[in-house]
């Protein structure tokens, strides 16, 4: 039976993908450590925490996934890991189902998490890629109008608000899963700054887990990939997702198509080419992180790096919803002959050719329709 449990639970986009790819290229090397990183490939886990999510009354089933991670864990004499952010959205009773499948004291929760501004920068092009049409603008203004606060009226709290809090509400979830495994089992690792060594991140993680990382082979991708894309495209993307929704298409369909292919090969990229999304650091996100920070110090938990770290920093870039219309149209142009030929190696006949949309409107109309015959298609 493991000694010890590490839960590692996010915050998304801190770094978690990189770390996961970490963990499965070196299973092999960690378990000479002692160090269990269970399931086969890191779906495995996706799948088990998959099986906690259930609402609040309702019977959870059988969790096979789950279960086959807990009895691996079980056979292990030694410390395991289990990486995956979205434990960091968890219920209590979620929070709670995870812990008590070990035993009583085993369990440490772990939570990277990276400064507010860089975090709302990510967030936004990643909730794009994942079939959102928030625009940038909504987006910034959800997020400071939901921000947690006593007395927050319900009705000011959009869905792209609720969305981004429910991720990044740092102190929240530290009090939720310190609450159900105690608090002195909650270590937050913080971020580098920019400029700060490539390897910190991963050191400062070795060191909460316990492995030595020296000589560890670079990790590949925890989940897909999981790298951004730059200012023109997550700009398109919002564009082609309203479109989409506009047309009754909900965010979450077809999620292969439009977030691993549409997203990931094809304008992924690009982000070498382009601008990066930019967002100086306004006086509300500092004065909330600074406050937010304030209430995680006083919780009780422990810390891995600094919490100067979670100072928020000007992300240097451009405004998307200001891009060029002609980086827009080239954007749309690569974002079309591109799923184009991905989805004619999947089989797809009968497609248009691009046709030669010299404006954004035009561009994003063309790319939407792709789209729309990919997902007719079941692709």
């Amino acid at each position: 039976m493991a000694r010890r449990v590490v839960l590692h639970v996010g915050l998304m986009k801190s770094g978690t993908t990189f770390l996961q790819g970490l963990l499965f290229a070196n299973q092999q090397r960690l378990a000479e450590q002692g160090v269990l990183v269970p399931g086969e490939e890191w779906g495995a886990q996706v799948r088990g925490i998959r099986d906690l999510l259930v609402k609040p009354g309702a019977d959870p089933g059988p969790q096979p996934a789950w279960r086959a991670l807990v009895e691996e864990i079980d056979r292990w004499d030694g410390t395991a890991v289990i990486s995956m952010e979205f434990m960091g959205a968890f219920r209590e009773s979620q929070a709670a189902a995870a812990v008590a499948s070990f035993p009583p004291g085993t369990v440490d929760v772990v939570l990277t998490v990276r400064d507010l501004n860089r975090s709302l920068a990510s967030m936004w092009q990643e909730t794009v890629q994942n079939g959102r049409g928030w625009s940038w603008p909504d987006y910034l203004e959800g997020a400071k109008r939901a921000r947690p606060r006593p007395r927050l009226d319900p009705a000011r709290r959009t869905e792209a608000g609720r969305t981004f809090w429910r991720q990044q509400d740092l102190a929240r979830v530290v009090g939720r899963w310190g609450a159900v495994a105690g608090i002195d089992h909650v270590t937050v690792v913080t971020v580098p700054p920019p400029g700060a060594p490539a390897a910190e991140l991963t050191e400062r993680f070795a060191r909460v887990v316990g492995f030595d990382p020296a000589g560890l082979a670079a990790g590949g991708s925890g989940s897909s990939g999981n790298a951004s894309v730059g200012a023109a495209s997550a700009e398109l993307l919002q564009r082609v997702n309203a479109s989409l929704a506009a047309a009754g298409i909900a965010a979450g369909t077809g999620k292969p198509l439009r977030k691993e292919l549409l997203a990931k090969q094809v304008l992924g990229p690009r982000a070498k080419s382009e601008q990066r999304i930019g967002l100086p650091v306004e006086r509300w996100v500092r004065r909330y992180a600074a406050g937010m920070v304030e209430a995680v110090r006083a919780s009780g938990c422990r810390l891995e790096g600094a919490w100067t770290d979670l100072t928020p920093v000007d992300v240097s870039g451009v405004d998307p919803s200001r891009v060029a219309s002609a980086d827009l149209v080239s954007a749309g142009h690569d974002g079309f002959v591109g799923l184009r030929e991905l989805l004619a190696e999947h089989g797809v006949t009968d497609l248009p050719d691009w046709p030669g949309a010299t404006t954004p409107e035009n561009a994003v109309a063309a790319l939407a329709d792709l789209v729309r015959r990919g997902l007719a298609a079941r692709i």
